[in-house]
């Protein structure tokens, strides 16, 4: 794995999830995995750890963190290997090594990146989106329509469809995102139970709250094609400019936090203090 040497700025990681892929990376985390790092941030008090400028860097964090992501479920699979391996057998000798080497990559890349951006996969955190552009992915059709580029590049393979310029729109963008695939799984869900029912009076009951499930479905889905170009037959992709990360830190680690920036507060006015105005 490869650290950019130069920072451009400035878990369990419990990132915005959204069914919306990050160029260059797998899908955020979601399902139970996502519910609960989200759940043990939220007991905690968030803190502001560092801010993340530019594509680059920010791609740069997404594909190290899921670096991080890999490394740890490979050592999970590894341990359970020679957990099962025969003791004393070389099978063992040879996963216990690949184990060893495994922790220590492991060990060497997590220091490196909390030495980055002060993340640990120790830890839990929060990253907030500030400025992202979210891109359809073009159909193979889309793609072939395209005319010919005059300097013979290769035709684009997505089309950016909106711009999301704060933390709140990007938090308004998210949540429509999981507004839409909740009711979808809950239509699906629906529908099994549907098909599956025989009483008619049970049957008719199902289908009618089915139909409502689905009118408010693509109601919700029209409002977000109308807001955003988002639409849930289509597949996206979201390139972030700007985020903020978060640990969700104990109360001690929160206080800890507070003191400080109230020092930086306090020290700032004295800074400027017998500096005399610009002339006009």
């Amino acid at each position: 794995m490869r650290f950019a040497p130069i920072i451009l700025a400035s878990a369990v990681c419990a990132l915005p999830t959204f069914a919306l892929a990050t160029p260059g990376t797998s899908t955020p985390q979601s399902g139970a995995a996502a519910d609960a790092a989200t759940a043990a941030a939220a007991q905690n008090t968030l803190v502001k750890i560092s801010t993340i400028e530019g594509k680059a860097a920010n791609d740069e964090f997404t594909r190290n963190v899921q670096v991080l992501q890999n490394e740890r479920q490979e050592i999970v699979k590894l341990n359970t290997s020679t957990n099962e391996a025969a003791a004393g057998s070389d099978a063992r000798k040879a996963l216990q090594t690949q184990l060893d080497a495994a922790v220590a990559r492991l060990d060497t890349d997590n220091k490196t990146m909390a030495k980055t951006y002060g993340y640990s996969i120790l830890r839990n955190y929060v990253r907030i989106p500030e400025m992202s552009e979210v891109y359809v992915v073009l159909t193979e059709d889309e793609i072939a329509k395209q005319p010919a580029s005059k300097d013979g590049t290769a035709p684009a393979k997505t089309l950016k469809v909106v711009t999301l310029k704060d933390a709140q729109s990007n938090q308004s963008f998210q949540t429509t995102v999981q507004n839409l695939q909740t009711m979808r799984q809950q239509a699906a869900a629906m529908k099994s139970t549907l098909d599956a029912a025989t009483d008619p009076k049970d049957k008719a009951y199902q289908q009618g709250q089915f139909d409502l499930l689905l009118k408010q479905l693509n109601e919700a889905n029209a409002l977000a094609t109308k807001t955003y170009a988002f639409n849930l037959n289509r597949q996206y992709v979201m390139s972030i400019d700007k985020s903020t990360l978060y640990i969700a830190a104990t109360p001690e680690e929160a206080a800890a936090a507070k003191k400080d920036e109230d020092k930086k507060a306090a020290a700032a006015p004295s800074s400027s203090a017998g500096k005399t105005a610009a002339p006009r």
